[in-house]
């Protein structure tokens, strides 16, 4: 019983921080860096070796540099929008020379440590960074940085559906869960969860389009029903990825941060795969 308070007491205040987040940036900030930077951290404690304990600074900078070079490139673009253009010269933008020069200090800091420092693997060594950055850091800055000034309502449907899809799919699968999805990786996991989750998620996808918050936005019906589908399958192939991580370093959780759920990854691992593909949509077909 108390445990399970403490997972409710820990999950309100966990989505109470990222819907906070979609509206201002006094909490987007903040809580990018802090997922981000911990993430980061869980990864490498999870496969922790006299090498990687050795880099891991390196690492830590990079991340750190890639989420200035977003924040400072997202700060910029919205100032710009603000005077309603962009300046149209013959040479690079200004906001692009900085952003490419700041990924660029992030990408020597990756590689620095091989070249310097005695490393038996360092292909390894370098490959845990370059994950690091591109599967947490990278799609964390597009959610925080680039995406709510965009459209707020975007972001806070896509959270309502990844969270309602998991919660889906986890008692489809206590109530009705007999074959197994992936049991090499996720034992829990079953093709009913999955279609449960499937069939519920796409019907609270038609329920939020009656929503007057989310149609002043913009969005229709077959809008918020294809970005369900996007979290439905990219979420899922997220949490299976974070799962298989953790088989493999012989961990149940990838860290204790959060009381009674886990660590970090625990709880975005769905995020991190789904938000580059419905921000993609979003950006090309929603206006």
């Amino acid at each position: 019983m108390r445990n399970l308070l403490t997972r409710t007491a820990s999950g309100i205040v966990y989505v109470a921080l990222m819907v906070a987040a979609v509206f201002t940036p006094w909490v987007a900030v903040p809580l990018a860096f802090f997922l981000a930077l911990v993430g980061v951290r869980e990864l490498y404690k999870m496969y922790e070796t006299p090498e990687l304990k050795q880099v891991y600074p390196f690492t830590n900078i990079a991340a750190g540099v890639v989420m200035l070079a977003f924040l400072n490139l997202s700060v910029q673009l919205f100032e710009a929008s603000m005077a309603r253009a962009l300046p149209h010269t013959g040479e690079p933008s200004p906001y692009f020379i900085g952003f490419y020069l700041m990924m660029l200090i992030a990408i020597v800091s990756v590689f620095l440590p091989v070249l310097f420092c005695k490393q038996v693997h360092p292909v390894q060594v370098i490959g845990m960074g370059l994950l690091s950055i591109v599967w947490i850091v990278l799609p964390l800055c597009v959610l925080f940085f680039l995406w709510p000034s965009h459209n707020p309502a975007q972001m806070l449907s896509f959270f309502i559906l990844i969270w309602a899809s998991d919660t889906f799919a986890y008692l489809g699968g206590s109530l009705f869960g007999k074959h197994k999805l992936a049991p090499d990786i996720s034992p829990g996991k079953t093709w009913e969860g999955f279609l449960i989750s499937f069939v519920l998620t796409v019907g609270l996808a038609v329920g939020l389009s009656f929503i007057p918050f989310f149609k002043s936005w913009g969005l229709l019906w077959w809008h918020l029903i294809v970005i369900a589908l996007l979290t439905q399958v990219f979420g899922l192939l997220g949490d299976l990825t974070e799962s298989l991580f953790k088989r493999k370093a012989g961990v149940k959780d990838s860290g204790k941060i959060i009381p009674g759920h886990g660590g970090v990854l625990d709880r975005v691992d769905s995020i991190l795969f789904a938000t580059l593909p419905v921000m993609l949509f979003c950006w090309l077909i929603v206006r």
